[in-house]
C-alpha cells in the first residue's frame, strides 16, 4: 500500500468532528467534506515534508563549525548527552543553542551527541566526528611551564631530548598534542592528546597546550536567518517577474514578537489567521534550520497552486512568497524553553488578504 492511500485510509477513519476542528482554526466554514479531506491530506502531507527537512540540509547553520576533526571525540567536562540524534548538523545546533557548551562530538552508528563546556584534548575513536564553538583553533602554542604533572593520555614518547624547550617544541608541532611531560633526568618527553587532573611535586616538568576557551558568536544568528530568509524570497520573486523585498525594521520586531509568543505557548500546529499577509513556520527539533529552506518548504506548495482557482486551503504560504504588491518583510524566529522547537514568522507590508478578488492580480506564473 503507497503512502498516500495509507494516508487516505487513516484520513477517512477521522471523525468528523477532527475534521471540522482542524477547518475552524484555518479555513471557511463552506467548504465541501471532501475538500476538507482534502485539505487535511495535503496538510498532513506538508507537516510530514516539515518533519524530515534536516535531512536536506547540506551544511551546518550554526557558529560550532571550528576544529572539525573526523575519528576523534573530544575530552573533558560533559555538557550534554543526548541519545537519538539523527545526523552531526542536529548535534552541532544543539551546542550552538548552549551558551555553556564549548565543543561537540557526534557518532553516527550510535546516534549520539555529547556536548561539553570544557575541553581538555581528543580522544582517538572510529566513526566520531567532533567541532568546536570557540571561533579559534582550540590548540595554543605551548607556554605553559610548571613542576608537577598532568593525568593524560599520551599518543608519543621521544627519548634524547635534550632540554624540556625541545620537547615543548615537538608537542607545538603535533597537531593532536594538548600537552606535554618531561623527564629531565631520563631525558623522555611524552606527548599527550588529552589532559586530566593535575597532580603538583618535584621530578617533572609539564604544561597545557590548551587554548582559552570562550564561546563567541562569529554573527548576529538572527541577522544571518533574517538575510537567508530575504535572498531566498528574491531568488523566488524573480522567477515570477515581481519586485524584490527588503527588510523592514517595524515588521521585524512584529514578527519576532509574535514568534516568541508562539514559542512560549507551544501549540503545533499554532493559531493564527493564515488569510492575512503573515506566515508561521513551526517544527520539532528545526534548531538553527537555514533560512532559505524555511522558503524553499513554504514555495514547495506550488505543485498544489491552481492559477485559475486556487485552494488556499493547501497553498496559504507560497501565494505569499511571490505577492505582487509586497515591497517589504519582516522575520522572526523564536525557540520553546527546551529548544526542541522552532518558530519562524515571516510578515509582509501588503494589506491585501488571500481573497479571490486580490489573488488574480498579484500571484503571477512563472516567467522564467
Amino acid at each position: 500500500m503507497s503512502l498516500l492511500n495509507k494516508i487516505l485510509l487513516i484520513a477517512l477513519l477521522i471523525s468528523s468532528s477532527t475534521v471540522n476542528g482542524y477547518n475552524r482554526r484555518h479555513m471557511k466554514k463552506d467548504y465541501s467534506q471532501e475538500k476538507r479531506l482534502l485539505q487535511l491530506l495535503r496538510a498532513l502531507e506538508y507537516d510530514f515534508d516539515e518533519r524530515t527537512i534536516h535531512s536536506k540540509r547540506l551544511e551546518p547553520a550554526g557558529d560550532c563549525t571550528a576544529d572539525i576533526l573526523q575519528g576523534y571525540q573530544w575530552a573533558g567536562k560533559a555538557e550534554m548527552n543526548i541519545p537519538g540524534v539523527e545526523s552531526h548538523q542536529i548535534c552541532m545546533d544543539n551546542c550552538d543553542m548552549n551558551e555553556k557548551c564549548m565543543g561537540w562530538s557526534y557518532k553516527a552508528d550510535a546516534r549520539m551527541c555529547w556536548g561539553l563546556n570544557s575541553i581538555t584534548g581528543v580522544i582517538a575513536v572510529p566513526g566520531v566526528n567532533s567541532g568546536s564553538c570557540v571561533g579559534q583553533n582550540l590548540k595554543a602554542k605551548c607556554e605553559e611551564k610548571k613542576e608537577g604533572q598532568y593525568l593524560s593520555n599520551t599518543i608519543k614518547t621521544l627519548e634524547n631530548i635534550d632540554t624540556v624547550e625541545i620537547c615543548m617544541q615537538r608537542c607545538d608541532e603535533e597537531n593532536l598534542c594538548f600537552g606535554w611531560l618531561y623527564d629531565g633526568n631520563g631525558k623522555s618527553c611524552y606527548l599527550a592528546s588529552s589532559l586530566g587532573e593535575f597532580q603538583p611535586g618535584p621530578g617533572f616538568l609539564t604544561g597545557s597546550c590548551i587554548a582559552t576557551q570562550k564561546r563567541i558568536r562569529l554573527a548576529d544568528p538572527l541577522k544571518v536567518f533574517r538575510k537567508e530568509i530575504l535572498q531566498r524570497h528574491n531568488i523566488k520573486r524573480k522567477d515570477h517577474c515581481v519586485g524584490d523585498l527588503a527588510l523592514d525594521d517595524n515588521l521585524n520586531t512584529v514578527s519576532q514578537q509574535f514568534a516568541e509568543k508562539l514559542a512560549a505557548a507551544d501549540v503545533t500546529p499554532p493559531d493564527y489567521d493564515a488569510t492575512k499577509m503573515q506566515a508561521v513556520y513551526y517544527g520539532k527539533g528545526d534548531i538553527a534550520l537555514n533560512g532559505a529552506i524555511v522558503v524553499d518548504n513554504f514555495y514547495n506548495e506550488n505543485k498544489f497552486y491552481n492559477y485559475e482557482k486556487p485552494d488556499f486551503s493547501s497553498t496559504r504560504h507560497f501565494p505569499k512568497i511571490i505577492w505582487k504588491s509586497s515591497s517589504k518583510l519582516g522575520v522572526g524566529r523564536a525557540f520553546t524553553v527546551d529548544k526542541k522547537s522552532m518558530f519562524v514568522v515571516i510578515t509582509y507590508d501588503s494589506t491585501d488578504t488571500l481573497t479571490d478578488s486580490s489573488y488574480q492580480s498579484n500571484v503571477q506564473k512563472k516567467c522564467s
